[in-house]
């Protein structure tokens, strides 16, 4: 065999094993990286019975307030916690708080029995506060559904600015005009009585639904306290 054949083999040799030992040792770096963290982890709750509201992280909780989640449920936590307080309230059943260590994986499961309760004033106590709950649920939406007659008021408002204004137009054509016994002259006349007319409806509907608007939203903050 000739030297410089020799020599380009070894060259050849060279860089497969170069190619070789980089293969190996990306593999190894790659099986050393652990694997990223999940977005989002969950606790799934379970209960008996079922459709147990369910507060998360929560002290000083008010029953009165809207739940977090309703059994059974996947409550979605940050990646980084580690730890959850799941508080658990149902109407004839104690009130439960557990805290829960969450596993490594990214969705946990939580499985609780609820411990009834077969104390009258207890009971009469749960009542009053969902039904507490139900009339700021009501509040919280006649304040959201308030903003129909504020925004038809406002609509109502703009239309009468129209209106009033097409009739000052029409006003000053009517005492500007020379010839009273025309056909524009008419027309002029028929248009600022019609504009006067929707002027003084759509004041009346902006003040009628402003009214409206007022009481419900005051509606609405009564009963959400």
């Amino acid at each position: 065999m000739k030297p410089n054949s020799l020599i380009f083999l070894a060259v050849l040799l060279l860089l497969l094993h170069g190619f070789s030992l980089a293969d190996t040792a990306n593999k190894q770096d790659s099986s050393a990286v652990p694997p990223s963290a999940p977005a989002t982890r969950y606790l799934h709750v379970s209960t008996n019975p079922t459709m147990v509201d369910i507060f998360v992280n929560r002290s000083n909780i008010d029953f009165s307030s809207s739940p977090d989640y309703v059994s059974p449920n996947f409550v979605k936590l940050p990646p980084k916690d580690t730890a959850v307080r799941i508080t658990l309230f149902q109407k004839g059943y104690s009130d439960t708080t557990i805290n829960v260590t969450l596993s490594q994986k990214d969705t946990s499961f939580l499985i609780v029995s609820l411990r009834q309760n077969y104390d009258d004033e207890l009971i009469e106590k749960q009542e009053r506060i969902l039904a507490h709950r139900t009339r700021k649920s009501l509040g919280h939406k006649l304040i959201i559904g308030s903003a129909i007659p504020f925004v038809s008021s406002a609509i109502a408002a703009i239309a009468t600015q129209r209106y009033i204004k097409n009739t000052r137009k029409d006003r000053d054509a009517i005492q500007n005009s020379l010839i009273r016994d025309s056909d524009s002259y008419r027309e002029t006349k028929d248009s600022f009585k019609e504009n006067r007319s929707k002027a003084k409806t759509a004041k009346a509907i902006g003040g009628t639904t402003l009214g409206i608007g007022i009481v419900v939203l005051s509606a609405g903050l009564i009963l959400s306290f």
